[in-house]
């Protein structure tokens, strides 16, 4: 799924996802939604996190291909991944 897609099903602004995230502007938001920027490998895994893997680190970031995140989720029910 695509970051913008989550984001307008959840009926959030791109300032709230930033604000999650703990970035200072809704732009990045948005260049990371048209694929203009392309986020870092710790702000992919936090929107995996955000998202509870609806848009995936290798959605954000192709060459991350191999990146498995654990969710909380899957780690309270003891489940090893």
């Amino acid at each position: 799924m695509r970051l913008s897609e989550w984001r307008k099903s959840k009926g959030w602004p791109q300032a709230a996802v930033a604000e999650r995230l703990g970035l200072s502007s809704k732009s990045q938001i948005s260049g990371y939604e048209t694929g203009a920027l392309t986020p870092t490998v710790e702000i992919a895994i936090a929107i995996d996190r955000l998202t509870d893997g609806a848009v995936r680190v290798a959605d954000l970031r192709p060459d991350l291909q191999d990146v498995r995140v654990i969710h909380s989720a899957a780690a309270e029910a003891g489940v090893a991944l």
